[in-house]
């Protein structure tokens, strides 16, 4: 994953405020992190400032982060007012029980209260569920105190408890990629009308924002052979209850089908079931398919199966790391943000997939030739001789080690094949990886690092790409590249010597970027 340093500050305040929000992390303390991200920032531009090393400055400004986060308050007024609306609540069915027992109620509202704050919202050792028993156990007391009757008082305390877990200790449930792909098409959608762009092109944009992230990044591995049996005996049911069955005979055949199924398909002492990672490069195979029999361009249909089947494995299975994205892929992901920014232009549909078939070929050209290790391993190979006959004529091992490292770099600028160019999404993801090492090497738990890296990362492509990604610089160069390319075509230069000039011209302004950055 390519480097992505025009984002790393934002890095630094991300990794700690874009967990989900906690009953304990009401307005105060989210003003104070907030405070804090700020600050970091702050810490890091001057580091830089005063020559510090990027690496350096980003580990000190987090550690000054996580310093100035740890003085944060951590009873805040969220957790007050769920405690008041527990309380509210408790007053209500006291008065329910108790008719004409206002001062009665008053009185348990207010030990409800206090026993809640005391409890929940100070933390500690207890429990959730248990600091709710407390408070329950405190409204029962004070019922019994006010003379109401032991049966009224313990239903009161039932109820108070039940309310007290239900509204502080409840779950907050793992969004689904679904769900993540809506609030990413949302908040897209939001962000772009703030650019000043109409809803007549904000919608199409924010719709194209949703179906790219359910088509590449919600595709789950192709059932193994008991799943199957299961959807199978599913689909039975559902026919068998359409004809006009009852649902338990149809229950019954379903459960009969299901066992022949597994019995007959899915011995145990019979060929290994596919892994995880190939029932997910099968279900992209499916889109690869589905793809091609919509209409889609081969190339660009198998390049976006590669996008597929490496978020499938990424999301769903853990035996092995996704692969990294093939060259093909990065040319579609740079080819869909020119689409992205065409419809956003005021381009027609047909226009800009004809503009960004344009840009994914031209990129395909340019950038997914021959393999490039073999390419930088003769490079290499040349820049070690030029070290060597320099140290041998007597230069110095700085001299000459810088001799070898530029022409190891002139080699690579005139022979090899350059990378695509990064996108925005390249830069969210680069970001994101960053943000998740860092958090590891922090010691976090990889479950909880791999959870703030995603909200980054999801907060990044919303917040720096919306629904029509800025160019990044070397997408600029790409633009560039591809037009010296059809320039050079058109005058009669053939298809090899006019990308070669391409990649050169793409190797040099990337290094400019390199150097702006």
């Amino acid at each position: 994953m390519r480097a992505a340093s025009v984002f790393a500050v934002s890095s630094l305040f991300l990794l700690i405020t874009s967990a989900p929000a906690r009953a304990e992390d009401g307005p105060d303390r989210s003003s104070c992190i907030a405070a804090c991200g700020a600050q970091a920032e702050e810490a890091y531009h001057a580091c830089r400032e005063q020559g510090g090393g990027e690496d350096d400055c980003v580990a000190s400004a987090i550690q000054g982060l996580e310093t100035c986060v740890a003085a944060c308050p951590s009873a805040p007024p969220a957790c007050t007012d769920l405690c008041t609306s527990v309380a509210g609540d408790v007053a209500e069915e006291c008065n329910t029980q108790f008719p004409d027992g206002a001062d009665m109620c008053a009185a348990i509202q207010q030990a409800a209260l206090e026993a809640c704050q005391a409890a929940v919202c100070n933390g500690g050792e207890i429990s959730c569920e248990g600091a709710c028993s407390n408070v329950a156990r405190h409204v029962f007391a004070a019922c019994i105190d006010g003379g109401g009757g032991a049966d009224a008082c313990a239903a009161l305390q039932s109820e108070t408890s039940d309310h007290c877990i239900a509204t502080q200790c409840a779950p907050i449930p793992e969004p689904t990629c679904a769900d993540r792909c809506n609030v990413r098409a949302g908040e897209a959608h939001a962000h772009c009308l703030e650019e000043g762009l109409t809803a007549d092109q904000c919608d199409p944009l924010a719709a194209n924002v949703l179906q790219q992230c359910m088509d590449h990044e919600c595709t789950p591995p192709a059932p193994d052979c008991e799943e199957q049996c299961q959807a199978d005996a599913e689909a039975l049911f559902q026919s068998c209850v359409a004809a006009g069955g009852s649902e338990a005979d149809c229950a019954a055949q379903a459960q009969e089908s299901q066992h022949t199924c597994v019995t007959n398909n899915c011995p145990a002492d019979g060929p290994p079931e596919p892994s995880c990672t190939d029932r997910c490069n099968a279900a992209a195979q499916e889109f690869q398919q589905h793809c091609i029999n919509e209409g889609g361009d081969e190339a660009q249909c198998a390049a976006q199966a590669d996008d597929v089947a490496r978020n499938c494995i990424a999301e769903h299975c853990t035996e092995e790391p996704p692969p990294p994205p093939s060259c093909e892929s990065d040319c579609e992901d740079h080819a869909h943000g020119d689409f992205q920014r065409c419809i956003a232009a005021g381009g027609t549909e047909d226009d800009c997939k004809m503009q960004a078939q344009a840009s994914f070929d031209d990129c395909v050209t340019l950038h997914c030739g021959d393999p490039t290790p073999s390419c930088q391993d003769r490079c290499t190979r040349r820049g070690n001789h030029v070290q060597a006959r320099c140290l041998k004529n007597g230069g110095t091992a700085d001299d000459c080690a810088a001799a070898g490292a530029a022409a190891t770099q002139d080699c690579v600028n005139e022979h090899c094949v350059p990378p695509p160019p990064n996108t925005c999404a390249d830069n969210c993801k680069a970001l994101a990886q960053q943000a998740h090492d860092a958090c590891v090497a922090a010691g976090t738990d990889t479950a909880t690092c791999d959870a703030q890296a995603q909200a980054m990362l999801e907060q990044c492509l919303t917040d720096q790409c919306g629904v029509a990604p800025p160019s990044t610089c070397t997408e600029q160069c790409e633009v560039k590249a591809q037009q010296n390319y059809n320039k050079a075509l058109s005058r009669g230069r053939s298809t090899a010597r006019a990308a070669r000039r391409a990649q050169f011209l793409f190797h040099r302004c990337v290094k400019s970027c390199e150097k702006n950055n």
